[in-house]
């Protein structure tokens, strides 16, 4: 319980990085400070539990693995003097034009060819190439690369051009929208400018045929390994130590009409979303609750962990009260105490079937998962693993967060012993807005399709 405390306030940091404040008429959120709320950018690239996508830059192409963050909206590059993790290295491009303007601290703008995954074509892509001083601690951290898919400018880092308004501009994609399935813990797939949904159906179509025609030991071979088709289709990969997932791809440029949509809401910034209900065991116990959608984990929490797999999937972050009205139907369910009250268990004989309601169409959570391991993990889906070994209760994925609530209560303090209603005064204007808000992420994109669209502000999902 303890490390699971500590991945909890590690998660929440992430949403602490930003603050809301007013840009014209509308309200926006915004990096706190340089580098990410005080975080350097090395400490953001190639960590382990990560969602990245492989690219080649440069001429001739070097491969780099691409991590990919929904809190953030630009593209930059980290290179380092360690030989670990996935590096770039301008020297040996014949094609890159570098400059002397710097967006922000240790990083020049540099041009350089991007070739577009499962595609012979490139384009000339602007990106922001960052080298910590030698002197720095920072340049013994991972080289790597990182792609934001924050729907806002204002959440860039390093001040840069985003890649999808560069690929909108080059002509490179039609719509400035992209999607993205997670087929189990390792594998998923990936699509800009289209959806992925013809390219996830022919995988389980194909999957689900050699599973049918082979013996049990075997299908567990196949349920592990995508099938051979798959390999003509954009990468999404989940880095873990000592193993990596299988690539499964796509770029279908395709439209698809049968998806549920749901504009976004709240300030500008994030995908944040109104899930119309929760539903368990067939019974609606909440409605019109607000969702930011993050599939990524706290990268720089995660580089010096020891075991990934300790935990069977990501949290769901649930505001207190809607904790408390979750589990409160959940037969025996109960919370933990003190220091631990964030979390609750459950008979691990009784786990619930759950559903999210978007756009009026109700989705399985904690569901999906092809070819991952869950037959071993006891109070199914939802669960992070026994309370202790050999309890009869399980910890819930589903975590109470008090975000929001501390930070707007010390700038209310703030603003009063300042002697003024100031921002601190109005009850946390400028706080993460993160107060009776749900997280969801990696847990509910495995068996649901999520299509994000830059331009129409809306997010699709459709189950599979």
């Amino acid at each position: 319980m303890t490390y699971l405390a500590q991945e909890l306030e590690r998660t929440e940091n992430r949403f602490n990085l930003t603050q809301r404040q007013i840009k014209g008429n509308k309200l926006v959120r915004k990096k706190k400070d340089q580098g990410a709320g005080g975080r350097a950018l090395t400490e953001q690239v190639a960590s382990q539990g990560i969602w990245y996508a492989r690219m080649s830059l440069g001429n001739p192409p070097q491969e780099i693995e691409v991590d990919l963050d929904m809190l953030v909206s630009d593209f930059y590059v980290v290179t380092t003097t360690s030989r670990s993790g996935s590096r770039f290295d301008d020297f040996f491009s014949e094609s890159i034009i570098k400059t002397s303007e710097s967006p922000c601290r240790d990083c020049k703008i540099s041009t350089d060819l991007l070739y577009l995954p499962t595609s012979n074509t490139s384009m000339l892509l602007s990106f922001p190439q960052c080298r910590p001083s030698k002197f720095s601690l920072h340049t013994l951290e991972p080289s790597g690369s990182l792609l934001g898919l924050a729907p806002s400018e204002h959440l860039s880092q390093t001040g840069s051009t985003s890649l999808f308004d560069q690929l909108i501009d080059a002509g490179a994609i039609k719509r400035q929208i992209f999607s993205l399935m997670l087929i189990n813990g390792q594998d998923g797939v990936i699509s800009a400018g289209g959806t992925v949904a013809k390219a996830v159906d022919s995988v389980i179509a194909q999957t689900e045929a050699q599973l049918n025609s082979l013996g049990s030991a075997e299908k567990e071979i196949v349920a592990a390994k995508p099938p051979d088709r798959a390999k003509d289709l954009a990468p999404l990969v989940k880095r873990a130590k000592g193993k990596h997932g299988h690539e499964i791809l796509s770029r279908q440029a395709d439209w698809e009409e049968s998806w549920a949509w749901t504009r976004v809401q709240g300030a500008e910034g994030w995908w944040q979303v109104l899930m119309r209900g929760v539903w368990v065991d067939g019974s609606k116990v909440l409605q019109n609750q607000a969702v930011v959608i993050d599939v990524s984990p706290d990268s720089a929490a995660r580089k010096n962990l020891a075991d990934l797999d300790q935990i069977n999937s990501p949290f769901i972050l649930a505001p207190p009260l809607a904790a408390k009205a979750f589990y409160a139907s959940i037969s025996g369910s109960r919370p933990l105490p003190p220091p631990y009250s964030n979390f609750y268990v459950y008979p691990c004989l009784n786990p619930p079937t759950l559903h999210f309601e978007f756009a009026f169409t109700n989705f399985p959570f904690m569901q999906g998962g092809r070819g991952a391991e869950w037959s071993g993990i006891p109070g199914g889906k939802l669960s992070l693993g026994r309370l202790r070994p050999g309890s009869g209760y399980c910890v819930g994925a589903v975590v109470e967060t008090r975000m929001g609530i501390k930070e707007e209560r010390d700038e209310v303090v703030q603003g009063e012993k300042r002697g003024s209603r100031s921002v601190g005064g109005r009850g946390g204007l400028g706080g993460n807005g993160m107060r009776d808000v749900w997280v969801i992420g990696e847990g509910f994109f495995r068996g649901v399709g999520g299509i994000f669209d830059f331009k129409e502000r809306r997010v699709g999902f459709r189950a599979y």
